[in-house]
């Protein structure tokens, strides 16, 4: 082989060469399958985002999993983390704007808001879900002996809890009592330490008690309680029953404010809640910059055997009228139920 002959076929081998070594030297998050896996999942970021925001949530899944915004937008921000750590700048971008986009929508929950001037008599409110009626009434009776609330709204109320709450001396504490026990998680009662008429023509007609009463305080002031349990959006058979309980809420503004306490079985992320928020009422979690403080996680009904379950979520509030100021909120330790009991002091209107 000549000189000449011998330098054409090394041209030819590095001609062959080259884009093989192109080819093998491509990192695989440049490659088109990872770029397109990453767009899908800002794409997916963005909708959940444009859901929350705009209030689209309609339908089981869509309903349940639109309670996880404060997680979805804390995994949205570390994966646009790694879209950036990975180089894909524009899909990093518009995952980031996604993301804090929610952050926006729910940072104000832990902030403080100013409270309005409320010279009237001051009340502390408490709800309890006793876990169809297994949860501690033990513990119940010490909450109530330490915050000594002038109102206690009870959810899943069993004959047995019922039973077991008048032994250890729940109705001498707080004498006033409207009680619908009844079995599975239907139950529902209002013990209030105050004279009460119940006002049954404003219950919600859903598959849970809620009863409601008008309440006399020592001052002769009144306010209307109702005792919360919404039905959970937990099957597509019960949306429809969710979104029901939600358009029978009363109507603030008139003399007599209201304060509804309980089980809503929705987060402020929920369109629903905060519309009946916008009505003219005050979440007071919210107000007190303790909104995203969670009241509720499964014990049962996990995942890979039970062992993962969803995370803990803002099932459980306490709304008052605008008007009331919200001197304080706190979510207590749970003992024998999937909730955690609250407890909220307000001063009404004058």
């Amino acid at each position: 082989m000549t000189d000449a002959q011998s330098n054409d076929a090394i041209l030819q081998l590095d001609h062959v060469d080259e884009p093989q070594r192109k080819a093998a030297g491509t990192r695989w998050y440049r490659t088109r399958v990872f770029r397109s896996l990453s767009w899908t999942a800002t794409a997916g970021v963005v909708a959940y985002s444009l859901i929350r925001l705009l209030g689209l949530e309609t339908g089981w899944i869509l309903v349940t999993t639109i309670a996880f915004v404060p997680y979805l937008a804390a995994a949205a921000l570390v994966g646009a983390g790694m879209q950036a750590a990975f180089r894909h700048w524009r899909a990093a971008i518009v995952t980031a704007a996604a993301a804090l986009a929610m952050v926006a929508a729910i940072v104000p929950r832990v902030l403080p808001e100013n409270q309005p001037v409320a010279e009237g008599a001051e009340l502390t409110v408490m709800s309890v879900n006793m876990y169809v009626g297994v949860a501690n009434v033990k513990y119940i009776i010490e909450l109530v002996d330490r915050y000594e609330p002038d109102i206690l709204s009870v959810q899943e109320l069993t004959p047995s809890g019922f039973d077991e709450l008048a032994s250890r001396g729940l109705e001498e504490r707080l004498p006033h009592v409207i009680a619908e026990p009844a079995w599975n998680a239907v139950g529902t009662g209002i013990y209030s330490r105050h004279p009460m008429e119940r006002l049954e023509e404003l219950e919600p007609d859903g598959i849970f008690y809620q009863p409601a009463a008008e309440v006399t305080l020592p001052d002769e002031s009144k306010i209307r309680f109702m005792a919360v349990h919404v039905a959970a959006p937990g099957s597509p058979e019960r949306i429809p029953d969710w979104e029901a309980d939600f358009e029978d809420f009363p109507a603030t503004g008139s003399d007599v404010p209201w304060v509804l306490a309980g089980d809503f079985n929705s987060t402020l992320d929920h369109r629903l809640l905060r519309q009946v928020v916008d009505s003219g009422y005050s979440d007071a979690a919210d107000a007190t910059g303790e909104g995203l403080v969670p009241t509720w996680r499964p014990f049962e009904g996990g995942f890979l055997g039970n062992r993962l379950h969803p995370p803990a979520v803002t099932l459980d509030h306490v709304l008052v009228d605008e008007r009331a100021a919200v001197r304080d909120f706190e979510v207590l330790d749970r003992d024998g139920s999937d909730h955690a009991p609250v407890v909220a002091t307000i001063r009404l209107p004058s």
